[in-house]
């Protein structure tokens, strides 16, 4: 190596750091162009370095020109609104020991796919409004408890291989058509049954016994 090489090569390899602002961001590379005393450069963010960098950030800056230099940190950033956060693919989360509390006035999930999986899961809201096209649930056991509990379909079809239904006050259906079928024996018993019909009552079997 020639002496007019030398120290070239040794002021590419010396440490350098400091601050910095960006002037662009190139999010298809995850790069910046930075402006430092040296001069522009391009630096690439740091894996540390979880707040996404943007135009007119004051930055701190760490490397050299050997192996590249990196964002590290976002000290400052002019400009108010959301910031965001980039994490690289497959990243977790964790609390090994301990409680995880994500708390914040508004939060929302946005994913191709969620899942969620627990022991034990606690939900309290003050008002809950789902929409989707298709739900499945899969329980051994359900239980609602409810003051109110209103339902709207287009169509409901249920199968149970036994089914009870306990209401204390009135039982009230009302339906253009209606048709109740069983098997083998159907029972009405009351202390007092009304039956009305605005043109025909049909009673059809081999034995009828009234009274």
């Amino acid at each position: 190596m020639s002496k007019r090489e030398d120290p070239l090569v040794q002021f590419c390899a010396t440490p350098m750091q400091g601050i910095g602002t960006v002037l662009s961001v190139d999010e298809a590379s995850d790069t910046c162009s930075v402006e430092m005393p040296q001069g522009p450069l391009c630096a690439r963010r740091a894996l540390s370095c979880l707040l996404v960098p943007q135009a007119g950030d004051r930055i701190w800056f760490a490397g050299d020109l050997a192996q590249g230099i990196y964002v590290t940190a976002v000290l400052e950033r002019a400009s108010a609104g959301p910031q965001r956060i980039c994490l690289p693919p497959g990243s977790r989360i964790e609390a090994s020991q301990g409680s995880l509390t994500l708390s914040a006035e508004s939060l929302r999930f946005e994913a191709v796919q969620l899942s969620v999986r627990a022991d034990d899961a606690a939900m309290s809201v003050r008002k809950l409004v789902g929409i989707g096209r298709e739900a499945t649930w899969s329980f051994g056991s359900i239980k609602v408890i409810s003051d109110l509990l209103e339902s709207f379909a287009d169509r409901v079809v249920q199968f149970s291989r036994w089914s009870q239904r306990t209401v204390d006050g009135m039982d009230q259906v009302r339906s253009k058509q209606i048709d109740y079928r069983a098997d083998q024996s159907m029972q009405l018993q009351a202390e007092n049954l009304i039956a009305n019909a605005g043109n025909l009552v049909k009673f059809d079997g081999e034995q009828i016994h009234l009274g």
